[in-house]
């Protein structure tokens, strides 16, 4: 038994002629927005509120970056944001014998030194193992 498979998942629907419905409505929320500015506000401060209105309205209908729209990379920002952010990295050691334990086996240990030479030996031979790998 065969089934058919959907293809173009990722494509929305056509709502109003060649606009899907979320661009519809970031089109719609910027008019109404410009629509009550124009009734309550004078020319100089509508033109001031219109511009970046028009702006942000169409840049959140029409701008993908990265084939993904504007309004998923807002909703990212504002979870970071406003979410705790807890960095386990930084964590600090409290307790004085611990902090004794650690500066003591870091004295210790052995320094080691590595020559120039050393280096452009392992270099030399990372680079031929690789060289060969790849013509194989």
């Amino acid at each position: 038994m065969q089934y058919s498979v959907p293809q173009f998942i990722s494509i929305e629907d056509k709502i109003v002629g060649p606009l899907t419905g979320k661009q519809t409505l970031w089109l719609l929320a910027g008019g109404g927005i410009l629509f009550v500015a124009q009734l309550t506000c004078d020319m100089g401060l509508f033109i001031f509120i219109a511009v970046p209105t028009i702006v942000i309205s169409l840049a959140f209908a029409f701008y993908k970056p990265q084939g993904r729209p504007l309004s998923d990379y807002f909703k990212a920002a504002l979870q970071y944001f406003t979410s705790p952010h807890v960095y386990i990295w930084k964590r600090e050691i409290f307790r004085p014998e611990i902090k004794r334990a650690i500066k003591k086996t870091k004295k210790e240990l052995p320094q080691k030194v590595v020559s120039k030479n050393r280096l452009k030996e392992l270099a030399w031979i990372l680079d031929t193992r690789t060289a060969l790998n790849n013509n194989r």
